[in-house]
């Protein structure tokens, strides 16, 4: 699982119109749809200014000396590169300082449509917890991957 968001955001949306936030956040989040898609990754959510993805891995004893494994886990290096590379254009393009963490984390999650009125694809288990803490923990602009 790797999770972004956008650091300061609750603060730099209060000197935007509503407008200007949304357009800046459809901006960053649609490069990163891009890099998604390209990678053949799963975007899961998004939360405000979070934006969680999701590959699979095998739950084997070994699935990290699996090549497939290997491979998955380099896609979502590669994105995280992505991300911190569209908020860098964002930044050269507008002037705005905008910044962003990551986490990511390898871990048990479970995922699924929550409640029948305005039904919500939600997100939760360990491995969310941990994602959560590492992008907290990380330093801006930066990448904080677990064990």
């Amino acid at each position: 699982v790797l999770q972004l968001d956008i650091c300061n955001f609750t603060a730099m949306s209060q000197t935007m119109s509503a407008l200007h936030v949304a357009t800046m956040v459809h901006s960053i989040f649609s490069a990163f749809d891009s890099s998604v898609e390209r990678l053949d990754l799963f975007k899961m959510d998004t939360i405000g200014d979070a934006y969680i993805v999701a590959a699979w891995l095998p739950e084997t004893p070994d699935w990290h000396e699996d090549r497939n494994s290997k491979k998955i886990c380099r896609k979502v290096l590669m994105l995280a590169r992505d991300m911190i590379t569209a908020m860098e254009e964002h930044r050269t393009l507008t002037g705005l300082e905008v910044n962003c963490r990551i986490g990511i984390s390898v871990g048990k999650f479970a995922c699924g449509l929550i409640g029948r009125v305005q039904s919500r694809f939600h997100v939760m288990g360990r491995a969310m917890g941990e994602v959560e803490h590492l992008e907290q923990k990380c330093v801006i602009n930066g990448i904080h991957v677990s064990d």
